[in-house]
């Protein structure tokens, strides 16, 4: 990985991001790596930067002349729920000139770790912030929601300080926690608010309109839902069972497929997507395996496997089978499997990976596209081509059967924008439950706490959907009302209402355009959305 990029970008390009003081923003962000990773399976919840980067963001907001303040359910609602005493530092952020009316901006502050695989096919280091003679600029969480949602909506906010005739109050709301369901974040800042009465003025969700600019750039009807899923066996099982298991969660996609939006996509018919309309999809992202046991000498036998992903909610680049065996079974192993291996995919020997590979182990990867998980249709999950690969070098008698591993599936299951949860859960559960009656009774599948929410979605003639379409036009050149595929915090707001009694609309958009490359090597941004975003939100809060 290249270390000779340069340290500041040229005055031209931190000029495109509008505002003096936005490139240092977003180059303190970045370099701050606020990742955040989840895995009950394994036991991990590592957040090692989120209370830095809280503290830095209220320093920043009070240098602008705005109020600020943390709240952390692990302090300010304890007990509530099981954060495993980690910290989960939620910013607010307010502008307040005594208006009737709020407009509250959500964002997050975290970002998707960078797994092993990842760091091999970055050209600048992931986490400093580099811009690069395309005139982009690249590091993680650029895009996803750094650059999109916490610089451009604070940069807002302190110009909008100095607006002489500002009629509207405005929030900002820096949450925690948004990659991996929000269980930190906005749930629990749903749980606080919950424990008001209505009307309280402590509540942080009270608005009359919620701006979330962590998506494309152009106006959002509807977010998905979102689903997380783990599967596993009672006890360690051979290889054919699990292949069986993989192969069950792969087909949950055929019932997700099945449900289908009123609301259009924005990938029709340009970008990959399955459908003129949102479709729900399931995408089986992890999969762990490790071998139990010594295993027989006689043939080569798979002794781990991974998806080369920390995030639930990241289709992996490769998948990486390690296999033992006897010396001479392995050196010919990767010939043998290259036949099961058809394009769009391919088969490398001794990838990057995380996993140890013994002296007698041979490392073989089955290579695709990663992608954002909830958009599956832009890249190509090898995790059911290495399924494949495996059952076929099984049938051929190129790998033992016999030993046996310890397994686990994770599984990324999205709804349409109007689905209930329960409803999709329920549907999901029912699914693999009668193939495990029917195949394998050791095989499980469960939702892990707190990591399921429900889609949301807005008529797409709502007059305040109508008014941000009309400034995403003049600013971003955007036109049409479109459902989101990835799933975003608005679907943490349903069911909440305006001081009015309405339901709170909330509206998503954002910079995120085809060649972001959100969670994946080589995250970047336009500078020019920056300010595009900025000004959208500043144009939202003055008009009228």
């Amino acid at each position: 990985m290249a270390s000779d990029a340069p340290p500041e970008a040229p005055p031209d390009a931190r000029a495109a991001l509008g505002d003096p003081d936005a490139y240092p923003l977003l180059r303190d962000l970045v370099a701050l790596a606020p990742t955040n990773l989840d895995d009950p399976v394994h036991r991990r919840w590592e957040k090692p930067h989120y209370s830095a980067t809280a503290k830095y963001l209220v320093d920043v907001a009070r240098r602008f002349g705005l109020e600020a303040r943390i709240f952390d359910p692990l302090t300010d609602l304890p007990g509530t729920t099981d954060l495993h005493s980690v910290p989960r530092p939620n910013v607010i952020v307010d502008l307040d000139v005594g208006a009737r009316e709020r407009v509250l901006v959500m964002a997050h502050y975290d970002v998707v770790p960078v797994p092993t695989e990842q760091l091999s096919r970055w050209k600048s280091p992931p986490h400093r912030l580099t811009f690069r003679s395309d005139g982009r600029f690249y590091g993680r969480g650029s895009a996803d929601d750094l650059g999109s949602g916490i610089v451009s909506s604070l940069i807002a906010a302190k110009q909008l300080r100095t607006e002489p005739t500002l009629h509207r109050n405005l929030r900002l709301l820096l949450c925690c926690d948004e990659e991996t369901g929000g269980a930190g974040g906005i749930e629990m800042i749903r749980v606080h608010d919950d424990r008001l009465p209505p009307g309280d003025p402590e509540r942080f969700l009270t608005s009359d309109v919620v701006l979330i600019p962590d998506g494309d750039p152009h106006a959002t009807a509807g977010s998905s839902g979102l689903v997380f899923l783990d599967g596993r066996f009672t006890k360690p099982a051979p290889l054919p069972r699990v292949l069986a298991f993989g192969e069950a969660l792969v087909g949950l996609h055929d019932l997700a497929k099945s449900w289908v939006s009123r609301l259009p996509s924005p990938d029709w018919p340009d970008h990959g997507a399955p459908n003129p309309y949102i479709t729900g999809r399931a995408t089986v992202t992890k999969w762990d395996a490790a071998a139990v046991g010594p295993s027989p000498a006689a043939r080569a036998s798979v002794s781990a496997v991974r998806a080369e992903t920390d995030a639930v909610n990241q289709v992996a680049q490769s998948v990486t089978v390690v296999f033992q065996g006897p010396s001479a079974a392995l050196p010919g192993l990767a010939d043998q499997l290259r036949p099961f291996v058809s394009a769009p995919y391919r088969l490398e020997v001794g990838p990057a990976t995380s996993l140890t590979v013994p002296a007698n182990g041979l490392a073989i990867s089955v290579v695709g596209q990663s992608t954002h998980a909830g958009y599956p249709h832009r890249g190509h999950n090898p995790v059911p081509a290495t399924l494949s690969l495996l059952d076929a070098a099984l049938r051929a008698g190129f790998v033992d059967p016999t030993p046996v591993l310890d397994v686990t599936f994770g599984v990324d299951l999205r709804l349409i924008p109007e689905m209930d949860v329960e409803a999709g859960l329920t549907s999901a559960l029912e699914l693999v439950q009668r193939w495990s009656s029917a195949h394998d009774p050791d095989a499980r599948v469960e939702p892990p706490p707190g990591k399921s929410r429900g889609g949301y979605a807005l008529p797409p003639d709502h007059p305040a959907l109508l008014k941000l379409e009309r400034i995403l036009h003049d600013v971003f050149g955007a036109r049409g009302v479109y459902g989101e595929y990835g799933g975003t915090d608005a679907s943490s707001l349903l069911g909440l209402t305006t001081p009015g009694g309405q339901p709170l609309p909330a509206l998503v958009f954002g910079l995120m355009d085809r060649t972001s490359h959100i969670h994946e090597a080589e995250e970047n941004l336009d500078p020019a959305g920056v300010d595009r975003v900025t000004r959208t939100i500043r144009r939202f809060v003055l008009d009228s």
